[in-house]
């Protein structure tokens, strides 16, 4: 009888043990695995980061608050509570963030990330992006060193099941549209504010502004051929067409505005600094060049494109000076 028993509870710890090396199942649900990735990104770090170096989490772009939010949150949760490196507070990384104005789910140059990670005493900096292509979503995630940039890591995770990360996602209202860049999506507009509390910022009226004269780009202070030809607003896109002469139409575009590097394109709220947005496409329509945004709720703005350097510069466009006219 005593054997028997020895035996039974060997083989449950056997049992155990196996269950144990096999892993867990993996999540089915899309907050499970939007989780199990974050974890993966977070073990992945664990291997790549040198042990004990202090940590700053950045950003994550996309223009996605409340997910960047949620994926810096976890990616800091993990790296305290694993030991494998210290972790800068978020507190402290909220407090250069107002200084500097810059948007947790907004773009970050690596020399801007590794001049907040020398102000936050930080040894290694780690930055990323959501990226929503199909019906999926694709995290990238990046460690580099603050003193040399040396890359230390560098992943990226697909997302299958979007059902949580659509929560946690800017979306616009339904409806279907035909224009350069445009994706059906569904949903309520919410922005994050800095106090934290979620606010519904005005919607831009569905139509077509044009002005005159034209808002005409500068380059290291010096005007240079690049228009807005009219901005077009749809179902949540937000569209500005470009021309190389003032008038409309085309010439040689050159390299001062390319649109093969959507991302490059960006628009700032001059209002309101901590919100930025990137374009999502760009590309050629007829005799313009455009770029498409999505969710965009700044009336006055910046327009610039980092491709080149020095930046072409729309130092200011503000819709309120526009001529509208109703789709």
């Amino acid at each position: 009888m005593k054997k028997s028993c020895i035996g039974i509870v060997g083989l449950v710890a056997l049992i155990m043990l196996i269950t144990t090396c096999s892993g867990a199942p993996k999540p089915s649900g899309g907050g499970d695995e939007l989780d199990a990735v974050i974890r993966e990104a977070s073990n992945y770090l664990n291997t790549r980061i040198p042990k004990g170096n202090k940590v700053a989490f950045i950003n994550i772009s996309g223009g996605y608050p409340d997910l960047a939010d949620y994926i810096l949150s976890d990616l800091s949760k993990h790296g305290v509570n694993d030991g494998i490196f210290s972790v800068v507070d978020r507190a402290q990384l909220e407090q250069v963030r107002a200084e500097l104005n810059f948007n947790l789910s907004g773009e970050v140059d690596d020399n801007s990330a590794q001049a907040i990670g020398k102000m936050l005493g930080a040894q290694t900096i780690v930055s990323g992006s959501v990226r929503k292509i199909g019906e999926m979503y694709r995290l990238e995630v990046k460690a580099i060193e603050v003193q040399t940039a040396a890359v230390q890591g560098q992943q990226v995770w697909n997302i299958t099941n979007s059902v949580t990360i659509a929560s946690l996602t800017v979306n616009t209202g339904g409806g279907t549209t035909s224009l350069p860049g445009a994706a059906v999506a569904s949903g309520t507009q919410t922005v994050t504010a800095t106090g934290g509390q979620t606010v519904t910022p005005a919607a831009i009226s569905d139509g077509t502004y044009t002005f005159w004269p034209r808002p005409r780009a500068t380059q290291a202070g010096v005007d240079i051929d690049c228009y807005i030809d009219k901005i077009v607003v749809r179902n949540g896109y937000f569209i500005v067409y470009l021309s190389r002469i003032e008038n409309g139409g085309h010439a040689s575009w050159g390299n001062n505005w390319n649109s093969n590097w959507p991302n490059n394109t960006k628009i700032q709220d001059l209002d309101r600094p901590s919100r930025s947005y990137d374009a999502a496409r760009g590309g050629q329509d007829g005799k313009l060049r455009f770029f498409s945004f999505q969710s965009v709720t700044s009336r006055r703005f910046k327009l610039w494109n980092t491709y080149s350097n020095p930046n072409p510069t729309f130092e200011e466009v503000n819709l309120d000076n526009a001529e509208y006219e109703p789709l």
